[in-house]
């Protein structure tokens, strides 16, 4: 199975300075042996698309509706003729925005439905973490009970494993920590989906100083990348070197 590198740009980047982000990546990406998905924001997406570039586009939510009365929302109908995946489940969206399992759940139904590939974010916080194993495995399995079937189309999703604690505060995982986890979601998500070999990713402060150390995990199929995709340079050779 091929890695998946996915670059979280979040709410940043002016026009200007998403063109010059571009035009370092064209030029510095050598890596397209693994898949290199952007997530830019979404007044972006169109001049990705425009640019006719090797990466895969993807945006950074999408609506749990199809269409209709969702003032600055942006549904899967509407860019699925551009975007070949969707985060969906962020933890910034589940906090910030109070985005529940029922609605995720819908959020990866309507990409199904559109042919696009969704990003399924899941992790503790640290009060969680710091109860113990028991917990966390507790917490990690409701998030995929409660937005996965069993009949779910799961030869077509990315489970992304982002210990909230570790987001963007400079904080990673260790190994062993990672590793742990990556056992309890690849036995709950064999059980979900009937042994389909899905890809699991690690997201958490993932960097120039540390991806190599973490890239030494089994079972890890690739990164979600947030603070570090920033920077053009970082980033290109964090894919170069993958």
């Amino acid at each position: 199975m091929k890695k998946i590198i996915i670059s979280n740009l979040k709410m940043n980047k002016n026009f200007k300075e998403f063109d010059s982000y571009l035009q370092t990546l064209k030029s510095e990406v050598k890596n397209f042996q693994n898949e290199i998905v952007l997530c830019p924001s979404s007044i972006y997406l169109d001049k990705l698309f425009s640019e006719k570039l090797k990466f895969s586009i993807g945006i950074q939510d999408i609506d749990h509706r199809n269409q209709g009365a969702a003032t600055g929302s942006i549904s899967a109908t509407q860019v699925k003729n551009i975007c070949e995946y969707a985060i969906v489940g962020h933890s910034e969206r589940r906090e910030v925005f109070k985005e529940h399992n029922e609605m995720i759940k819908e959020k990866i139904s309507r990409c199904w439905e559109n042919e696009i590939t969704p990003i399924l974010c899941i992790g503790e916080s640290l009060k969680i973490r710091e109860k113990g194993i028991e917990e966390i495995k507790k917490h990690l399995f409701s998030q995929l009970e409660e937005t996965l079937n069993f009949n779910d189309n799961f030869q077509d999703i990315i489970i992304a494993y982002e210990p909230i604690w570790a987001i963007g505060t400079g904080l990673s995982a260790t190994n062993n920590q990672i590793l742990e986890v990556l056992e309890i979601i690849s036995e709950k998500l064999s059980l979900i989906s009937n042994s389909k070999n899905i890809p699991v990713l690690y997201g958490g402060s993932v960097n120039l100083d540390n991806f190599k150390d973490l890239q030494k995990i089994s079972n890890l199929s690739g990164f979600l990348i947030g603070s570090a995709s920033l920077d053009p340079n970082s980033l290109s050779k964090i894919i170069n070197d993958f």
